[in-house]
């Protein structure tokens, strides 16, 4: 592809990045059912997505510098950035007790490979999602994505999402809330210099009237001085589950030990819900396999505490 080409695809995906929320922000005239307008933010849905060991334990300064699987999940415009193929297994979990409806936890599987076709890299994800805690859902959550590296310097990626959650119901009322919609995400990743990666970012962009999956725009910055160590943060704007538009924002340190331990530790906080959150991860990968460990706490407030485990194997 062409200098002229991959100019042309930069400004057709920044713009779309850059102007869709806001566009869709401005024609919403009120806020869906149940979300906006809720008397204590902390109840609000919060957004339920893939998340991976490295996006959760990074806080919210992951996405910038997120890579095979963590970029299908975050940032698919850097799915193609380096050349992996990896498969993962992983299962999301916030305990409770029987009162609180039990643990709610979803069990699913990742495909990510850059290494079939030169500059392009696929990816696909499904989970199921069973009900649990204050979280009164099930169903499943599929998406897709695709990753070009236009240039060394330039990547740019689309993802594709179709979602059936439906609410628990008892006495015929409603315990939670719904998404059933197919949605797209897009994203744009510079990197001016080696150890520099910036990007732009821009979730559900297709509406879904639901807090699940909410309207996101914003972007990420990502630094890897050296190999084994590396810091990011996010800064991204919720437009559609409240009142106006809130922040969230973060960041994240990773290091990996010995070159196969990886250790990280993560600040996010939530100004819609009110919620800071502390975050931190730990694995260990050796040859072919690894097995990873993230965890999410609230800090005040609701007290949820979110953990992601996954296995992954590394074809090539």
């Amino acid at each position: 592809m062409g200098a002229k080409q991959a100019c042309c695809w930069t400004a057709i995906v920044g713009l779309w990045i850059a102007l869709c929320p806001f566009s869709i922000a401005s024609a919403q005239t009120e806020a869906p059912p149940g979300v906006g307008g809720v008397g204590d933010p902390a109840q609000v849905p919060t957004e339920d997505t893939l998340e991976t060991t490295y996006g959760l334990a990074m806080g919210s300064g992951a996405r910038a510098g997120a890579t095979a699987i963590s970029a299908l999940a975050y940032n698919t415009s850097n799915m193609a950035a380096i050349s992996t193929y990896h498969i993962e297994a992983f299962s999301q979990l916030i305990p409770g007790d029987k009162s609180d409806g039990g643990t709610y936890w979803t069990i699913g599987s990742s495909v990510s490979d850059s290494t079939t076709a030169k500059r392009v890299a696929l990816g696909t994800s499904f989970r199921g999602v069973f009900s649990g805690t204050d979280r009164r859902y099930q169903g499943w959550d599929w998406r897709s994505g695709i990753g070009i590296q236009a240039i060394p310097q330039l990547g740019l990626g689309l993802g594709l999402r179709w979602a059936r959650i439906r609410p628990d119901r008892s006495d015929g009322q409603r315990l939670g809330p719904s998404l059933d919609r197919v949605t797209m995400d897009a994203s744009i990743t510079i990197t001016p210099l080696p150890w520099l990666k910036i990007a732009g970012l821009g979730y559900n962009l297709i509406r879904t009237h639901s807090a699940l999956a909410p309207q996101i725009a914003g972007g990420s910055v990502s630094l890897a001085p050296i190999e084994s160590f590396s810091l990011g943060g996010d800064i991204l704007v919720d437009v559609s589950t409240f009142e106006k538009p809130e922040l969230i924002a973060g960041g994240g340190l990773s290091y990996i030990a010995g070159e196969m331990v990886p250790l990280r530790i993560g600040y996010r906080r939530d100004s819609g819900r009110n919620l800071n959150q502390m975050t931190a991860g730990i694995g260990i990968n050796k040859g072919k396999v690894g097995f990873e460990g993230g965890l999410r706490q609230d800090l005040g407030g609701r007290k949820e505490t979110y953990l992601v485990f996954m296995f992954r194997f590394v074809v090539q």
